[in-house]
């Protein structure tokens, strides 16, 4: 079992989220679809990508730094 985080969209607009712990990617979608039928997944990670994210996001801003200070 994983982790996983979501993003939603309630039938207001408004974001939340949530978190839970699934056997795989499609079954945390399920599971998210059964119970919160009126709103929409946004964005699903499991704790694994979300790291593997962050990372890539700081690699990218030390990539920009790096580039500012070779002037």
């Amino acid at each position: 079992m994983a982790r996983y985080h979501a993003v939603m969209l309630d039938e207001c607009g408004d974001e939340f989220g949530v978190s839970l712990q699934a056997a795989s990617r499609a079954k945390a979608y399920e599971a998210l679809r059964e119970d919160y039928a009126e709103s929409r997944v946004v964005q699903l990670e499991s704790d694994y990508q979300a790291a593997q994210r962050e990372r890539r996001q700081y690699q990218r801003l030390v990539r920009m730094y790096d580039d500012n200070l070779d002037y």
